[in-house]
């Protein structure tokens, strides 16, 4: 078995979008970069909330044309919205000005398509006799759906994240705040070297050294630290590190950054309320260096939720608002490949 996926229908391209994705898309645009007959990059962005149509298809021509190599793309537009003011289908004028757009860009749109909870069909054909509206279970029941299952692949309902709810022991609070105090006061605990062994044992970690760690994600300066070294594996410091936070000029070791998120995750799990939001708001930042957006904006919400005011996920959900995409996540060679 090679690794090319044979697409040969749009039901196919729909099929591939939330394996890409890693969850099904609601009430979105999804862009696919086309390289002659080959796929390329995808982006997916909230559907638009307001009438400015020029603003956002230059904006997402100017997404698309990060991909040096696309000489096309197609979209998939995810909504159950009625068409209004008699246009002919939701999102008319939207999807009018980016056919404009992505044309004088050098990336004309190649194909559309509308996906409701229910049903797809072409958005740019209203002709039912040759672009019927056709069921959504053309889509799950394909192939190409069956093919990335069988490759291991698979998706969320949403992109949302979920956590079960601590039932660790009484006392984890109690050693937690201990163990920051000795951090605080001594050498005692070593956070990068626990940290670094965490990220290598891809989340086996022992209930004493949960707790150290806990205890270093609380501690601002080392908080930062540890994330920079995701990254960076030599810091000791997070002195001039902004580049790191926004994804400027680095070339991760994806895998050591997946078992950064399993460790974190790990983590959570032994992490009472409150005790969270660091390692949410790193497995996010991450999220947000692979150019998940989405993923990232769930993760960030979860921190605030569980320490209301968290200055560092309010600085991380205020970058993705603006619609800012890492540039490690727009290079290609530099970008998250998913496994």
């Amino acid at each position: 078995m090679t690794n090319e996926l044979r697409i040969t229908s749009p039901a196919d391209i729909l099929s591939f979008i939330p394996h890409t994705l890693g969850f099904a898309p609601k009430e979105s645009f999804v862009f696919i970069t086309m390289r002659t007959n080959m796929l390329g990059a995808t982006l997916r962005v909230d559907a638009p909330q307001d009438s400015n149509t020029a603003g956002f298809a230059r904006a997402m021509a100017d997404y698309l044309t990060l991909d040096g190599q696309a000489n096309g793309a197609v979209l998939a537009v995810y909504t159950d919205q009625p068409a209004t003011n008699g246009a002919p289908r939701p999102f008319h004028d939207h999807v009018e000005a980016i056919v404009e757009t992505l044309d004088a860009a050098g990336i004309p749109l190649k194909d559309a398509w509308l996906v409701t909870s229910r049903h797809w069909k072409n958005l740019l054909c209203d002709d039912l006799r040759c672009c019927p509206i056709q069921s959504s279970e053309a889509i799950t029941d394909g192939q190409l759906n069956a093919e990335m299952i069988y490759r291991g692949s698979s998706y969320k309902d949403t992109p949302g994240t979920s956590y079960p709810a601590f039932n660790g022991p009484a006392d984890t609070i109690e050693k937690i705040d201990n163990a920051l105090q000795v951090l605080q006061d001594s050498e005692e605990i070593n956070g990068i070297d626990l940290w670094a062994e965490a990220i290598a044992c891809s989340g086996r970690i022992s209930p004493e050294s949960a707790v150290q760690l806990l205890a270093c994600f609380q501690y601002p300066a080392l908080r930062d630290t540890l994330m920079c070294t995701v990254i960076e594996p030599d810091r000791t410091t997070a002195d001039g590190s902004g580049y790191l936070l926004l994804g400027e000029g680095i070339r991760p070791d994806w895998t050591r950054v997946d078992g950064a998120q399993d460790a974190a995750r790990e983590l959570i799990t032994a992490a009472p309320d409150t005790y969270r939001a660091p390692l949410l708001t790193m497995i996010g930042w991450l999220d947000y260096l692979k150019g998940q957006s989405s993923v990232a904006a769930e993760h960030f919400t979860a921190a605030l939720e569980d320490m209301p005011g968290y200055r560092l996920a309010e600085l991380m959900e205020e970058l993705i608002s603006h619609g800012k995409i890492a540039p490690v996540a727009a290079d290609e060679s530099t970008g998250y490949k998913k496994p």
